[in-house]
């Protein structure tokens, strides 16, 4: 049985909590000891299931990134539930960097806010596959089919700005569970999937394709190496090269499970020996010479800048990552900023803070081996953290070297 990660974001007191409770109550996924901890005197409440925090309980607002898992006979999900808050911007990118699809939810009675425009940014930095606009609280509006495509239409012209595609609509009410599990009677205007037949039947893109990525994570002993096939299919005797040296080597011993095997594949952790005794690093990538990765010391990139005690310092040495490869960078040059309610790209001389986005070029110490997000996102994007604190400071994508 496959696996679909998701994420829900949205205002604060949008309903994000309360719909990933009900999809897990209404699955038969919450366990009894929880069910008595989050009912009282008004009933169950289902937004207390992804609060984890006593902080966020009497804040009454999603602070931390919670994980919640839970499965139907179609498939197992993987929820990620992210703060709303405006200040918490770098956790849902965090959170949401991994996923397969973003449910971004809007209030019925607001509509569209800055932090949807901000989270429909965040599903364009990342360069997801699939997003949900989850209209939420129909109840509230009388489940009016003239909300609902209002709403609809000006979410459109957000998404044509921030070149979005592949947007499912759904009108819900989280609270009551109309169109979550199954369609509700009180939408007959709907055309359309409930929201788990929709995440049950997804089928993500296949970003796995037939060029080999191995991206090497530590050294076992002189002749054996550790690390994580990305993409493609490694057969023992192969000729690769290793990136970014260029070195060509042939592939000898591969052990998966602790057994030699003739083959790996994507998603496998393996580990290698090469016949030529070639010393590997960690952050090495081996690829066929038919296919093999860009190589650059220097690339443009849009940043989410993270660090909400620190501005970005275009004089300051970072340490940027890719996987499991390291080296030090400079944001040599900070090309212009996204307004947040606009989507305006602009230019000042303020300097970028925390939550806010920005197109730069990175300069790098040595040259490092990526792919586009395109082609491979977990080889396009990574993180700047800062050398003094160890924080991570920095998100950002590839763009173009």
């Amino acid at each position: 049985m496959d696996i679909l990660r998701f994420t829900t974001a949205g205002s604060v007191d949008d309903g994000k909590s309360t719909l990933t409770g009900r999809l897990l109550y209404d699955t038969g996924n919450i366990k009894s000891d929880i069910l008595e901890t989050i009912s009282g005197d008004e009933g169950l409440n289902l937004a207390h299931v992804t609060d984890g925090l006593r902080a966020e309980r009497e804040q009454k607002i999603t602070i931390d990134v919670a994980y919640k898992y839970f499965s139907t006979s179609h498939r197992k999900f993987i929820i990620t539930d992210a703060p709303g808050h405006f200040e918490y911007t770098r956790n849902l990118v965090t959170g949401a960097s991994n996923v397969d699809v973003m449910i971004i939810l809007i209030d019925a009675q607001n509509g569209i806010t800055a932090q949807t425009r901000r989270h429909s940014m965040v599903a364009s930095f990342l360069k997801l596959g699939k997003v949900v606009v989850a209209i939420n609280k129909m109840d509230l509006s009388d489940y009016s089919q003239d909300v609902y495509e209002r709403i609809k239409e000006e979410y459109l012209q957000i998404a044509a700005k921030l070149d979005l595609h592949n947007i499912t609509f759904i009108p819900i009410s989280a609270l009551q569970g109309d169109n979550v599990i199954t369609l509700s009677p009180k939408t007959p205007w709907y055309i359309g999937p409930a929201l788990l037949e929709l995440l049950e039947t997804y089928k993500p893109p296949m970003h796995q394709y037939a060029g080999l990525r191995l991206c090497l994570q530590y050294r076992i002993d002189d002749n054996t190496f550790a690390g994580k096939i990305l993409s493609g299919t490694l057969h023992s005797g192969d000729k690769i090269l290793i990136h970014p040296s260029g070195q060509a080597a042939t592939i000898g011993n591969i052990i998966h499970n602790y057994d030699n095997v003739e083959v790996a594949h994507a998603g496998d952790n393996i580990s290698i020996t090469l016949q030529e005794g070639i010393i590997l690093k960690r952050g090495d990538i081996i690829s066929h010479a038919r296919d093999i990765p860009l190589t650059s010391d220097s690339f443009d990139a849009d940043l989410c800048w993270m660090d909400s005690s620190s501005a970005l310092d275009l004089q300051k040495t970072y340490i940027l990552r890719i996987n499991t490869a390291e080296t030090e960078c400079i944001v040599s040059d900070l090309k212009f900023k996204v307004d947040i309610d606009t989507l305006e790209k602009y230019s000042d001389k303020e300097p970028l803070t925390a939550n806010q986005f920005a197109r730069v070029g990175i300069s790098m110490q040595k040259a490092l081996a990526w792919d586009h997000t395109a082609t491979l996102p977990e080889n396009g994007r990574g993180i700047l953290v800062d050398p003094v604190t160890n924080n991570t400071v920095g998100a950002f994508v590839i763009l173009q070297a």
